[in-house]
C-alpha cells in the first residue's frame, strides 16, 4: 500500500511539473522574450525634442537646424527644408541658403530618423518667421504719384505696380532703400505721362522713351503699356518691362548715369538703356549688387 502511495505521489509530481512545458511546446515554442521580434513586428521609437532653426532671417543669409532628440538613439537622420509647408528641392543638409525667391516664405525643416527593426520616425520644426528683405532699411525716400496729358492707363494700378517695383526685394530694396507713397509733392514725383506731354518736362525727354528730369520720374505710357520693341522681340513680360522702367528712371534720380553691357551673356545693368537694345547681355529688369548705391 504504501508503494502504490508512493508511484501515485510520483506521477503527481512530473505531471505539475511537464504541464507548463507542453503548454510552451503547443504555443509554438519558448516563452516570449522583452523587446522587437518578428512576430510582433517593427519596434516604435518616438520624438523627445523637434529641431529647431536658427540664423537671421533675411535672403542672402543662412539658416541652421539643431537635431532632434529621441526616445532611442537613431541609426541615422535625414532632411528635408520645407518653404510653407512644400519641399524645397536639394534642400537636404542642416543648413540652408535663403535665396531671393524665399522672401515672405515661412521656413521649416523635417526631420527623419532610423533604426533597424524600428519605424521611421518624422518630426517638423515650428516654421520661422516670413523671410525679410536682404537688409533693413538704410534710407526712406517719399515720393507721390501723378500724371500729365490724356491718360488711358488705370492710374491706380500703375500707382500699385510702381509700389510693388519699389518694394520687391530684387529692386532698389535690396540696397536698403525704402519708399514711402505720400498724398503730394515727397522727396520726387512719379509721372504716368501721355507720349505726347512727356516733351513738356525738357530735355532729355521725348515722345518715345522715358525720362528723369529733376524731381522727375516720368514714365512714357505708351513703353508702360506695350514695353518697347527690343523687349517685345524676345517675348519678354510686359510686367518685368514695367519693373526695369520703374527701377531705371529712379536709378537716375538717386544718383546713377547710364552703363553699358558689362560683357556678351551677362545680365545687363538696369542703368543700361535695355529699352533700345542689348548688345549682348541678358534682359535684366533690377539693379546688379554693384548698382546698390545712392548719391542721394
Amino acid at each position: 500500500m504504501a508503494r502504490k502511495s508512493w508511484v501515485v505521489v510520483l506521477v503527481v509530481v512530473l505531471m505539475t511539473v511537464l504541464s507548463p512545458l507542453t503548454s510552451a511546446g503547443a504555443a509554438g515554442g519558448a516563452p516570449a522574450q522583452s523587446g522587437s521580434s518578428a512576430e510582433d513586428g517593427p519596434g516604435v521609437f518616438s520624438i523627445l525634442h523637434a529641431p529647431t532653426i536658427s540664423g537671421v532671417r533675411r535672403w542672402g543669409r543662412t539658416l541652421t537646424a539643431s537635431t532632434g532628440s529621441w526616445s532611442l538613439a537613431p541609426s541615422s537622420v535625414s532632411y528635408q527644408w520645407l518653404r510653407d509647408g512644400a519641399p524645397i528641392p536639394g534642400a537636404t543638409g542642416r543648413s540652408l541658403a535663403l535665396k531671393v525667391g524665399f522672401f515672405g516664405d515661412r521656413i521649416s525643416i523635417r526631420e527623419v530618423a532610423r533604426r533597424p527593426d524600428y519605424v521611421d520616425s518624422s518630426v517638423v520644426s515650428p516654421a520661422t518667421a516670413p523671410i525679410g528683405q536682404r537688409v533693413g532699411v538704410r534710407k526712406t525716400f517719399t515720393y507721390s504719384i501723378a500724371t500729365r496729358g490724356h491718360v488711358a492707363a488705370d492710374v491706380a494700378t500703375f500707382a500699385r505696380f510702381v509700389a510693388e517695383t519699389y518694394a520687391n526685394p530684387r529692386g532698389w530694396r535690396a540696397a536698403g532703400f525704402a519708399f514711402r507713397r505720400v498724398a503730394r509733392g515727397g522727396d520726387f514725383t512719379v509721372v504716368l505721362a501721355n507720349a505726347s506731354s512727356v516733351p513738356s518736362f525738357g530735355y532729355p525727354c521725348d515722345e518715345t522713351w522715358s525720362c528723369r528730369v529733376g524731381r522727375y520720374v516720368v514714365i512714357n505710357q505708351t513703353r508702360w503699356l506695350h514695353a518697347s520693341p527690343a523687349w517685345n522681340a524676345q517675348h519678354l513680360p510686359l510686367r518685368d518691362y514695367q519693373n526695369m522702367v520703374v527701377d531705371h528712371e529712379t536709378g537716375h534720380w538717386l544718383g546713377h548715369g547710364h552703363l553699358t553691357c558689362p560683357g556678351p551673356g551677362r545680365l545687363a545693368p538696369v542703368m543700361m538703356q535695355q529699352s533700345k537694345g542689348l548688345h549682348g547681355c541678358r534682359f535684366n529688369p533690377f539693379p546688379l549688387p554693384s548698382e546698390r548705391w545712392t548719391s542721394r
